[in-house]
């Protein structure tokens, strides 16, 4: 065992710095245990390297040597006997007290720096280690403390800490983004931030206090953002988005660990403001129509699925397709084109109610999810159309829209998301090959019907390609000599396994599916290549009619393309007449002006059809270029039966001879109706009392010969 002198050389080696520290506390450790020197003894010996203190095992002093009591301003009787709590400078947390305290309870030497408060609540800080001294069951009953004051070297770390933290801001204080380190007081769950910087502060706040000492504002005011710290306080490294006033910050949580603890939080935070503007932007583009702002087909796709997954019992869904759009943004161009798709979006908007959703499902079509029975969707619709029907004028053009509708209801036509978008596209599409402006209910029978369209539709372009079509012609009769004074070429098909087709159902699905064109340019050929051959073979030159779809009329090529037929074919122009369905003209009618008068200077005549079915007014009637005006059959074979249609007659026969213009009449099927039209002095007729349409040999030889 060492003699006293022995520990006095030893501390005189620690004082010259010869001795370690730990090799000095274990031997005062072994002294005192083995109680080899007393308290006071003890106390003699190392009070010129240490402050001493003992405590008892709750913690209150027994003793203090007077140096370390006078150093903090007491008596050494201010401090026996009492805890030493009292000590304490509110520099650290009851968690590291705790430790402390855990640890020597343990019967282990703690060691570490502690604040300690003076009387004058001044701090100095004490490099201080504590020994338990154990009884014989190993159990701590008093400690001795071993102190050694470290003030100036805590001001000088500080002044060194605060230096290289004051240079820290200033590089931090220039970065775009917002940096912080943040501490956590566990008996208050408060948060304080011990640094706050960068040029995003300003953003923030105009003043930098305010965001630092009233950081509550910054995030602990909204629950979300507390919980975000809790858990990076927890060890866990957190990313989250949030709002500040305007802006949108993304922030990054990174816990500091030593020990196994977490003893604090740094953080990033930065302005992605306009990066979120971009998303929005994104998705806007990716779920909303840019022209009308209406939602498009993939937000109608997901919305679809959202409402039906709740399985309501009255959910319908409508398609609405504009009517012909293609023609007009082909003639008129995309500009007005997108004029009436915004007014058919805004009169459609005004039947609405709070539960309808309007989409732009495609280029004309619109989807409208909605709910309602029966009665309520044929009000709504109807509601609807009419709102669509009403002119629509754009660039001092007036444009008659229409638009066709299918309805699909859930639960009634379909039971799938899938069955109701395809019986509802079904539905509108039926509604098209079948007059359009008008609205249908899905059945099962026009799901057959469209089936067997797809693929007449597909048989149409191979009889085009096969040459399958032939033209028919039927005799226009001079009412009062009897004499053919014209033709009116005819479409007809005969499919190679169908038989016949109506060009009632092919024609329409021709013009649905744009092919009309070809058809139309094909039809007006072969007429001009029959009447040379005819001419060829000696018969006299005979004036040959020929319809043109509205989709035809309304291309701004039409009259060059007829002019390059008229070349090719070599036939006198005189002798050809173009027929247009007054419906055509409406709705483009500047523009099919133009296209009538050059056919016209070309040579061409031509005749309004159909005349009375459409919606055409007498202003623009006696602008049209036209030499013939010819009355509907629905007017002309109901003349005798009902007096209103031969009222209509009489009237359409004396205002086309106001305007200048002789007057065809179709569908006269027996004497009566000829006589009628006789005694009220139309011109021309056509139908099945004289001759039905029949092939070009037939005309040969029963007109043509003795023509």
């Amino acid at each position: 065992m060492l003699e006293q002198q022995t520990l006095s050389q030893l501390l005189e080696q620690f004082k010259e710095q010869q001795l370690a520290e730990d090799e000095l506390k274990k031997h005062l450790y072994t002294y005192v245990s083995t109680k080899v020197f007393s308290t006071d003894e003890l106390n003699k010996i190392v009070s010129r390297t240490f402050d001493i203190i003992l405590l008892d095992e709750k913690g209150y002093l027994t003793y203090c040597d007077q140096d370390f009591a006078e150093h903090l301003g007491y008596l050494q009787e201010e401090l026996i006997d009492h805890h030493y709590r009292m000590l304490h400078a509110k520099v650290h947390d009851d968690q590291f007290y705790n430790d402390m305290w855990q640890t020597i309870q343990q019967g282990d030497v703690w060691t570490g720096d502690i604040a300690t408060a003076a009387k004058t609540n001044d701090v100095f800080w004490y490099r201080t280690t504590i020994i338990p001294i154990l009884d014989k069951n190993q159990k701590p009953y008093q400690f001795i403390v071993f102190r050694t004051d470290i003030t100036d070297v805590k001001k000088s770390d500080k002044a060194i800490l605060e230096q290289l933290d004051d240079d820290y801001r200033k590089v931090l204080s220039h970065v775009m983004n917002l940096t912080f380190r943040v501490n956590r007081d566990k008996t208050v769950n408060r948060y304080r931030f011990r640094l706050f910087e960068g040029k995003l502060i300003r953003k923030l706040s105009p003043s930098f206090d305010q965001i630092v000492t009233g950081h509550e504002v910054f995030f602990s005011q909204e629950p979300i953002l507390t919980s975000y710290f809790e858990r990076a306080f927890e060890g866990e490294e957190v990313r989250f988005k949030h709002q500040y006033k305007e802006m949108s910050l993304l922030t990054t949580l990174v816990p500091i660990v030593e020990k196994g603890q977490v003893i604090e939080v740094v953080g990033s935070s930065s302005d992605v403001t306009s990066l979120d503007e971009a998303e929005k932007k994104a998705n806007r583009l990716t779920y909303y129509d840019l022209l009308t702002d209406l939602p498009n087909r993939e937000k109608f796709k997901q919305d679809l699925t959202d409402y039906l997954r709740h399985k309501p019992r009255d959910l319908s869904l409508l398609i609405c397709d504009i009517d012909k759009l293609k023609n007009i943004n082909d003639t008129l161009g995309e500009v007005i084109g997108d004029d009436v798709i915004q007014a058919v979006v805004n009169r459609i908007r005004a039947e609405l109610t709070d539960g309808d959703t309007l989409y732009r499902y495609g280029g004309d079509e619109f989807a409208i999810i909605t709910t309602g029975d029966e009665d309520k969707l044929k009000d709504l619709t109807n509601r609807m159309i009419q709102a669509i029907n009403k002119p629509v004028t754009s660039h001092r053009q007036d444009m008659f829209i229409s638009a066709s509708i299918g309805v699909s209801r859930f639960g009634v036509d379909a039971t799938t998301e899938q069955h109701l978008v395809r019986h509802a596209n079904v539905a509108v599409h039926y509604c098209k090959l079948n007059g359009r402006n008008h609205t249908l209910f899905f059945s099962e029978t026009m799901e057959e019907d469209y089936n067997e369209n797809l693929i007449l539709d597909a048989d149409i372009r191979k009889a085009l390609h096969n040459n399958e079509f032939e033209l028919y012609y039927q005799p226009q009769i001079n009412v009062i000599t009897g004499e053919v004074i014209g033709l009116e070429a005819l479409i007809r098909w005969v499919h190679p396994k169908k038989g016949p087709v109506s060009p009632a159902k092919f024609i329409p699905l021709a013009e649905e599916s744009g092919v009309i064109t070809q058809i139309g340019e094909w039809v007006i050929r072969e007429a001009c290549h029959q009447h040379q051959t005819w001419v060829k073979q000696g018969y006299r030159p005979i004036r040959i009619a020929v319809n043109v779809s509205a989709i035809e009329l309304q291309r701004t090529d039409f009259a060059e393309k007829v002019k390059k037929i008229l070349s090719e074919t070599k036939m006198d122009p005189h002798f050809l007449e173009i027929e247009i369905t007054e419906n055509s003209v409406m709705q483009n009618t500047e523009e099919c002006i133009l296209t009538m008068n050059c056919l016209r200077r070309m040579g061409i005549s031509l005749s309004i059809d159909d005349f009375g079915t459409g919606y055409s007014s007498f202003g623009y009637l006696k602008q049209f270029p036209i030499n013939y005006l010819k009355i509907d059959q629905s007017f002309v074979r109901s003349a005798l039966k009902e007096q209103s249609s031969a009222a209509i007659v009489k009237a359409m026969i004396q205002l086309a001879h106001n305007f200048g213009l002789r007057v065809v009449a179709e569908g006269v099927e027996d004497e009566d109706v000829l006589t009628l039209l006789k005694a009220e002095h139309c011109d021309f007729y056509q139908g099945y009392y004289y001759s039905k349409p029949v092939k070009a040999i037939d005309i040969e030889n029963r007109i043509l010969k003795a023509y």
